[in-house]
């Protein structure tokens, strides 16, 4: 059958049966365990095998810096937006002159502003990135993520070691509210390019039931709660 005739087919179903508008209600399946969406998002984002640090706006740059020492951090790949929650060239500073007194050696900071095609020897031996999440899902523990120009989607795969900022005020109470924040990232009315969301570090298991991490991205995932 030729594709013309698929498509008049089609239309011609669909003027015997009109599609019928209907509004959806949507109804969460899942119940909370915990009246406190914070403390129930740590509960499930822990038990996804992310390590969650509880921080704030104050103490932020301090803890970004003891988790960078804590997973020997050596390439730090960061996005763009990340500037709008962090002032790395502070971060830097700080990470050097902590660095300098205790002999270690130093954390070299990248800006993830140029394309794969452009970089891509470069971006494959970096260590770690740091990404902003756009959400967290309280009853998945799971973060959301929506791509664009100053957050590629590349950079919470690539690396071995992935730390994510996450506004506590940004935490919703289920995956249908996640997904409407992210919807709301596009520009211009179009839909963000890339919208993801993941529970924590990548693992996958065999067929003798050995899981494995890290196959399909991070080995170690550490959630910023700020």
């Amino acid at each position: 059958m030729s594709k013309q005739a698929i498509l008049n087919n089609v239309k011609a179903s669909l003027r015997a049966n009109a599609l019928q508008k209907a509004t959806s209600h949507y109804t969460n399946p899942l119940k909370s365990t915990n009246q406190d969406k914070i403390q129930e998002y740590i509960t499930f984002q822990s038990a996804n095998k992310a390590q969650v640090i509880e921080s704030s706006q104050t103490t932020l740059l301090a803890d970004i810096q003891k988790v960078l020492f804590e997973a020997n951090a050596r390439k730090i790949l960061y996005n763009l937006d990340v500037q709008e929650s962090v002032d790395i060239h502070t971060l830097s500073q700080g990470v050097q002159a902590y660095a300098d007194s205790i002999n270690t050696e130093s954390m070299a900071f990248i800006a993830y502003d140029t394309s794969i095609d452009k970089a891509r020897e470069e971006l494959f031996e970096i260590d770690t990135s740091i990404v902003c999440a756009r959400c967290g899902v309280a009853n998945l523990g799971v973060i959301g993520i929506a791509s664009h120009k100053n957050a590629p989607r590349l950079s919470s795969l690539i690396t071995r070691t992935c730390v994510v900022l996450l506004k506590k005020d940004d935490i919703v109470s289920n995956f249908f509210e996640g997904v409407q924040v992210l919807k709301a990232q596009g520009t211009n009315g179009a839909l963000p390019s890339n919208m993801i969301f993941i529970a924590g570090p990548s693992r996958t298991a065999d067929i003798e039931l050995k899981t494995v991490f890290g196959v399909h991205g991070s080995v170690k995932s550490y959630i910023i709660l700020y």
